[in-house]
């Protein structure tokens, strides 16, 4: 019989995490995207919305496809701040390690990078956590209204996923 859970320490409290719910549909751990405006010219306050925005259209549209199960965002958030609690932020390898935590076959997480007012790059991949293969490692030059720009690549990412875990999961066909 397989675990139904675990339990995590976060800063002297315990919580309980589950794992992915049985299903025919493999699971898939999203982490929050990330911003980074190390290279920017000029950083602004809302600067961590875009990506928030960004964040939230990629869980949407994955959530709609069919063809994964989406593990609960507060579940990956929790499981991302206790590995991180080193002070050390979640690469992949870190975020492939949390996908198979929680039950997941599949792993996206990416980068939202500011240059310029008019100028950001979305950087996401995809990973399979059961192999650690990279299956997709995309990047996007999102250039105009960050607030549109970010969610429509961040959209279009998804698509890319979809497309991917299908063919991925796609049971093999005999000659």
């Amino acid at each position: 019989m397989r675990p139904r859970g675990f339990i995590l320490c976060l800063s002297g409290f315990l919580v309980a995490v589950p794992l992915v719910a049985q299903s025919a549909r493999p699971g898939m751990v999203v982490l929050n995207l990330r911003f980074d405006g190390a290279y920017a010219n000029v950083l602004e306050p809302g600067d961590t919305a875009v990506v928030r925005a960004a964040t939230s259209r990629l869980l949407a549209t994955l959530r709609a496809f069919d063809g994964v199960a989406v593990v609960d965002s507060a579940t990956v958030a929790a499981a991302v701040t206790a590995a991180e609690a080193d002070g050390n932020p979640c690469d992949n390898a870190c975020a492939r390690v949390l996908a198979r935590r929680l039950g997941a076959r599949w792993v996206a997480k990416g980068t939202v990078l500011k240059t310029s007012n008019l100028v950001w790059i979305l950087r996401a991949d995809l990973f399979d956590a059961t192999t650690g293969t990279a299956v997709l490692a995309d990047s996007y030059e999102l250039k105009g209204d960050a607030a549109r720009m970010a969610p429509a690549g961040a959209h279009v990412f998804a698509q890319r996923v979809e497309r991917a875990v299908a063919e991925h999961s796609a049971p093999a066909v005999e000659p």
